[in-house]
């Protein structure tokens, strides 16, 4: 609890602020599904808003929503760029092969 009320502090979080982090910090947690469940609510392994008990975490559904909204799109964003990268392999691969292909010509 001490290190939460000097991040608080450090950093100026808001009561909302400090809800979402002790509601991130139970779902990174080693407790089990069992305390998991008795402190964020049965549907707490769901994704998006649907795992938010706000009468429980005191988080709004909103602000989760946001929250998963934006890490699928970065993790779109990562896909996209695996996809490029690999592409971009591919076709230099197969000029190397189409140039060694016309040399032994």
């Amino acid at each position: 609890m001490e290190e939460y009320s000097i991040a608080a502090q450090v950093w100026k979080l808001s009561s909302c602020d400090m809800c979402e982090l002790a509601r991130n910090s139970v779902l990174m947690s080693g407790f089990s599904h069992e305390m998991k469940s008795y402190w964020l609510g049965p549907n707490y392994i769901k994704e998006g808003q649907e795992s938010n008990d706000i009468r429980r975490s005191n988080v709004p559904d909103i602000r989760v929503a946001y929250r998963y909204e934006t890490m699928c799109e970065e993790l779109n964003l990562i896909t996209q760029a695996i996809r490029t990268d690999e592409l971009e392999t591919i076709e230099e691969e197969g000029a190397l092969c189409m140039g060694a292909v016309h040399a032994e010509k």
